[in-house]
């Protein structure tokens, strides 16, 4: 069996989303390149939600989805905020994906049940320069079942 855990899941998600290759040519986990068109999806914590007498559990996976665009005028900075928005919107129809988790020396299996994406804004011009490229920061919260 493959394990595809929450954040192979997410990463794969995102990049299904149809607009993915006009903005993002890889989603790097934990980190974006410095130049435009590079994602990073960075894990910021898993908890649980609840638990049933048998030990299944939903659980909710945090991220913070970093993405570096091109942001020399008005209508590129405006361009980036309507894909992110765009891309929010499209994740929150996302749910039933398979989802694997390897607890201990046991593999368990899953089923995402939502993805919600807020707080997207712009969140750093990291050359101080934005000719550089400018990062943007959406954070995404995944709600998932974990049956044991």
């Amino acid at each position: 069996m493959t394990i595809i855990n929450i954040i192979e899941t997410v990463r794969e998600i995102l990049e299904n989303f149809p607009k993915i290759s006009e903005v993002c040519n890889e989603i790097h986990i934990d980190f974006a390149d410095p130049e435009p068109t590079s994602y990073g999806l960075t894990s910021t914590g898993d908890s649980l939600i609840k638990e049933d007498v048998l030990g299944n559990q939903t659980r909710q996976h945090s991220f913070m989805l970093y993405s570096m665009f091109s942001g020399i005028n008005d209508y590129e900075r405006l361009l980036n905020s309507s894909v992110l928005t765009e891309l929010a919107q499209w994740l929150s129809k996302k749910s039933g994906d398979i989802v694997t988790s390897e607890i201990g020396e046991n593999i368990h299996t899953g089923e995402l049940l939502s993805i919600k994406a807020e707080n997207g804004m712009l969140f750093d011009v990291p050359q101080g320069n934005d000719a550089d490229g400018i990062m943007y920061r959406l954070q995404l919260v995944a709600e998932y079942t974990i049956e044991l």
